[in-house]
């Protein structure tokens, strides 16, 4: 055992010579098939005809599975192995070895994004120049994180933030992107989003013209296609291309030797959704030139055909040496057994020692065996214990030792002072602890048994999280098991009250300056506790408001479901999130669907079920039911999410042709920031454009344009440019129009935004019309209607009839004209909202006196006559 931490033998204030040692137990075996695998793999990448990199055909060897029950040292055994290849290396004088681990409990390790970087990191230490990958990872930076620099992303998490400072990883892939486009570097790295679109685009126009990488298969295709983690699970196979063609630095004999470490990997193959197990096997499969050592509790199926459904690479063809027949050639699946009794009996010998000799009797040796069946966490905590009698004064005997895991979990408990006993029950209810949120858990224990509580040697320690310290997994579900059976052992209740103490403090911590990172930490602590334990703070819906209007909703809540004891709030929190994936992705009625009940149980006014609500609202108004969402949007007045629904409802004014009032609460309404002054001024565009005031629409969405241009916002200015396209459209300037739409496409080719889309081919189907061209025209109409019904958007056939009767009118069929305008005028008459294009088309066919006629609540800017005879001129004009 590589961490037998036993700092209590040194904080016991014994005067005797006990000292506590580090030891790991040599399981012979697994060091030998590491030694084993990372020859074999090295000889089948020298005796291939071609590259398995390249020949992606080719079963992959380069897998070493060690696997076995919790507690056993599966990691102890990871870390002995990485320290000894590193040690080997170091003997050798061999700068070409590197080892890179990946826990994947911590904290966002599950990422495909943080993983492939925290790879990257590593394989940084063989060199600077991994062109493939960096330039594939600029390409998909500036399109999947519009405004978020690699480097913010880099400081995100503590494991990615060393790994990649150790290397000066943002460095490193900026010098390779200076390369190819000196002048888009600072998008990257730093400085505006502009320039990391203008990244993008120099990589890819370079590969589309062949002068980039193009030995490197498939590396066009990655760089081309969408920004997505479909795309960016393919990446990997760069990574292995980039280290298949390293500079070999002078020693053309000698390939590197490259191992990554993949511990705690019951986290991604223990879940019904394999979507992550898939994601990293593809990883995998598509490195096979670097040899993967995976620990976990279970076996991995990967080798078993029956996993073809779930995974991409199943089968023995794939993978040859994971089967169950194969238990000889190296690299394959290892269970790591138990210990023996000679090997547990030297790990006891050897943690305790006086004057050199074992400090612990042979007969509590014996009966710690026997008990403990060769689990290594059993033998520590029995170590731990030892100690603790001898602190006591005692004179432990064989008595004092043997049982079960849980009974030797209860002694532990019952080892500690009373204010510990609580300290260590609290810190079994959630991942990570740190001195304040005990305190907070527990806030009658006195500071000096926290800072005791602290050094206690079954918590492990690592600086780099907010919150440093952990209990071993496997004993925090032996804590909770054993406290049932002890006299002063907390109640299910007792749990719910701590959660929710621990829960306002995780509160607390956040202010109006956040961050996402630490909002998302937070809210993901949070969720974690009030699942398991029954509590709930309203601080985790606004948390979880702020995230998803920063964008930031993608992977919130992931892992996590509905458990029995879990609070209404809870569930509407989740369902929440859900709605807004799912309204996100083109699913707005299922996200409608899902909300209509969410909030069902929780409390009348609270932010959960403001939160509920203004997302099914969202979700309303994207399934075009404006009318039902404008009633949602008042009731929210005067609540958490007040100034959001001003804004919405002030929208609501705008389509149904109530634009003086939605200008008047426009120029009331303060503005949130940045992306809100963005939304107020294209709202005021909208306005000036629908009452044909076209100098001064193009005013607002070129303030707009420009604001969102400082700010480094693609979205809003791709919004912008489709609303600056639907108003010079009309007049006939397809110049303007194409410049406009060319722009647009860019942006929403790194943020997609399908709405968006329809709008642009409305606005083209317009410019042609005008300019004569009937042709274009009906090809855009059609276009038009096939995206808006290729996303569910009912908005967009109304952008299809406007322009397809104003092509009908150019060309003499008034017939057509009316059949379109009475579908039109069903249409905003069902949905509540856009009523105003009728009269806007009737003045077409029929003249002004008559669209004025038509819906006299409609309230012009400058009157019905004046605002509609500007419409007529339009086609005066054409």
């Amino acid at each position: 055992m590589a961490r037998v931490n036993l700092r209590a033998a040194f904080m016991s204030g014994l005067s005797s010579t006990v000292t506590a040692q580090q030891v790991f137990t040599n399981r012979v075996d697994e060091v030998a098939a590491f030694n084993r695998s990372v020859e074999g793999l090295r000889r089948t990448l020298d005796e291939a005809e071609v590259s398995p990199v390249v020949d992606r055909a080719q079963g992959r060897r380069n897998v070493l599975t060690l696997y076995g029950v919790g507690g056993i040292g599966k990691t102890t055994l990871s870390h002995e192995l990485e320290r000894r290849l590193l040690a080997d290396a170091t003997a050798g004088d061999r700068d070409d070895v590197v080892a890179v681990r990946v826990d994947l409990s911590e904290d966002g390790a599950c990422d495909i994004e943080s993983l492939l970087l925290r790879l990257r990191a590593g394989l940084g230490q063989l060199g600077s120049h991994w062109p493939a990958f960096d330039l594939a990872l600029a390409s998909y930076w500036a399109r999947a994180h519009p405004g978020e620099t690699l480097q913010e992303f880099l400081d995100s998490s503590p494991a990615l933030r060393r790994a990649s400072r150790s290397i000066g990883l943002g460095d490193q892939i900026a010098e390779t992107v200076r390369d190819v486009d000196p002048a888009g570097l600072g998008g990257l790295t730093g400085l505006a989003h502009r320039a990391a679109l203008a990244t993008y685009r120099a990589v890819r126009d370079r590969v589309r013209e062949g002068r980039l990488l193009a030995d490197c298969e498939l590396f066009a295709e990655l760089v081309e296609a969408d920004a997505d983690y479909e795309t960016l699970s393919y990446f990997p196979y760069l990574l292995a291309w980039d280290l298949d063609h390293l500079p070999q630095r002078g020693r053309p004999a000698r390939r590197p030797t490259v191992c990554v470490f993949l511990d705690t990997f019951e986290m991604v193959n223990g879940r019904a959704d394999r979507t992550v197990e898939r994601l990293i096997q593809r990883c995998v499969y598509l490195m096979p030139n670097v040899l993967f050592v995976i620990t976990g509790r279970n076996r991995i199926d990967w080798a078993d055909a029956g996993a073809g459904g779930e995974l991409d690479f199943a089968g023995p063809q794939h993978w040859p040496n994971l089967h169950f027949s194969n238990d000889t050639v190296e690299p394959r699946q290892h269970l790591v057994g138990y210990l023996s009794d000679s090997d547990a009996d030297s790990y006891l010998s050897e943690a305790l020692t006086r004057d050199g000799e074992p400090a612990m009797p042979a007969e509590v040796r014996r009966r710690i065996i026997a008990g403990g069946q060769g689990l290594p966490l059993y033998l520590d905590l029995s170590v731990s214990h030892f100690v603790a009698l001898l602190a006591r004064g005692g004179r432990p005997s064989p008595a004092d030792f043997g049982g079960s895991f849980t009974a030797v979990a209860t002694r532990s408990i019952r080892d500690l002072p009373r204010e510990e006993r609580d300290l260590v029950r609290t810190a079994a209810l959630t991942d990570r602890v740190g001195a304040d949120l005990l305190r907070a858990g527990q806030p009658n224990v006195p500071d000096g048994s926290v800072a005791r509580f602290l050094r206690r040697p079954f918590l492990t320690h690592d600086d780099a999280y907010t919150l440093p310290y952990a209990l071993h997994a496997a004993l925090r579900h032996a804590i909770v098991e054993a406290d049932r059976t002890l006299p002063d052992g907390w109640s299910d209740q007792d749990r719910s009250e701590v959660a929710a103490r621990l829960l306002a403090w995780l509160g607390e911590r956040l202010g109006p300056s956040s961050g996402r990172v630490a909002i998302a930490q937070a809210l993901e602590s949070g969720l974690k506790l009030s699942a398991a334990h029954g509590a709930f703070e309203d601080w985790m819906a606004r948390a979880t408001q702020r995230l998803v209007e920063a964008g930031q909703w993608s992977d919130l809540g992931a892992g996590l479901t509905a458990e029995p004891v879990a609070t209404p709030e809870y569930r509407a929190v989740l369902a929440a999130i859900r709605g807004v994936q799912l309204r996100r992705t083109g699913h707005a009625a299922d996200a409608v669907t899902l909300l209509v009940g969410a909030g069902e149980g929780v409390r009348s006014g609270s932010p959960t079920e403001q939160l509920v609500r203004i997302h099914l609202a969202h979700a309303l108004r994207n399934h075009g039911d404006y009318t039902e969402a404008a009633e949602i949007y008042r009731a929210l007045l005067g609540g958490d999410f007040d100034a959001a629904a001003r804004y919405w409802l002030c929208d609501f004014d705008y389509l149904n042709g109530r634009f003086g009032t939605a200008l008047g609460a426009l120029r009331e309404q303060r503005s949130r920031g940045p992306e809100d002054e963005g939304e107020q001024l294209r709202l005021i565009g909208h306005i000036w454009r629908v009452n044909a005031r076209f100098d001064e629409a193009t005013a607002a969405y070129t303030e707009a344009i420009d604001l969102a241009r400082r700010e480094d916002l693609a979205a809003a200015e791709a919004k912008a440019l489709a609303n600056l396209a639907q108003t010079v459209c009309w007049s006939g300037d397809t110049g303007a129009v194409r410049a406009a739409t060319t722009r647009a496409r860019e942006l929403l080719d790194l943020v997609p935004n399908p709405v968006e889309l329809v709008k642009l081919r409305s606005a083209e189907a317009v410019a042609h019309a005008v300019a004569g061209d009937a042709r274009a025209a009906t090809e855009a109409v059609g276009g038009t209607r096939q995206l808006a019904d290729g996303i569910g958007y009912r908005g967009g056939h109304n952008l299809a009839d406007v322009a397809q009767i104003l092509l009908r009118v150019f060309g003499g069929d008034h017939d057509g004209a009316r059949r379109t305008r009475a579908e039109l005028d069903a249409r905003t008459r069902r949905s509540g909202g856009n009523t105003y294009w009728v009269p806007i088309v009737t003045s077409w066919m029929e003249g002004v006196p008559k669209a004025v006629e038509h819906d006299p609540r409609i309230e012009w800017v400058d009157g019905p006559a004046v605002s509609l005879g500007r419409w007529a001129e339009v086609v005066a004009r054409g």
